[in-house]
């Protein structure tokens, strides 16, 4: 078995999990894959893209390690469905209490703040700067931005993305897919599949 890193996706996202894994000292051990064909033989931060995501025999054969470096939360969640080693990318600069759970494939960006029994579900993005406070619950594939805030005893429901310096209080439950806008402010609950914008945060009516 390989000590290499295979990472999925070759876009901007990607240079901030390259910058994840270079702070802990794995740089040199990564190979990216992009579908893009166009980006073949390209170099990102120094990390060649050798091809496209290799197919489901390869992964079982090959018994790979790999992170998924795409920030569209629905994507991620599709190629989790390959059969590998996912690894959790914690940038050396972030802080995170010991007692806090983190799934697999889950991305942890410098400067984020991870208070105790919070809790990030699989392949989740803490982005750059944002603090997750206190017994918060990150559910699976679920994408916090730069930035942005949770207060204490927050749930964020799958797939759902909370924009750069939103802020969300404590105790509210935001459901699945939802989308919460940049520099939002949510005060209460929010249903499945809602996107809530502004100061407070109010529901867009896309009738």
């Amino acid at each position: 078995m390989t000590n290499k890193v295979w990472m999925l996706g070759g876009g901007g996202h990607a240079k901030v999990v390259i910058a994840t894994l270079e702070s802990n000292g794995t740089k040199n051990t990564i190979e990216i894959f992009d579908d893009d064909v166009a980006l073949q033989g390209h170099n990102l931060l120094g990390v060649k893209i050798v091809g496209v995501t290799p197919e489901a025999s390869w992964w079982i054969q090959e018994k790979r390690k790999a992170i998924i470096a795409i920030g569209i939360n629905t994507v991620r969640e599709k190629l989790s469905e390959f059969p590998a080693k996912w690894v959790i990318a914690q940038h050396s600069q972030a802080v995170v209490h010991s007692s806090v759970q983190i799934g697999e494939g889950t991305l942890i960006c410098a400067g984020a703040v991870i208070q105790p029994d919070a809790s990030l579900g699989n392949h989740v993005i803490a982005n750059t700067s944002c603090s997750i406070d206190h017994d918060c619950r990150v559910d699976d594939y679920a994408h916090i931005g730069p930035g942005a805030r949770l207060a204490g005893n927050v749930t964020i429901g799958k797939r759902s993305f909370v924009g750069a310096g939103a802020t969300i209080v404590p105790g509210v439950t935001i459901g699945a897919d939802v989308t919460v806008g940049a520099g939002a402010v949510v005060l209460c609950d929010v249903a499945k599949g809602r996107t809530v914008v502004g100061v407070p945060a109010g529901e867009i009516n896309h009738e």
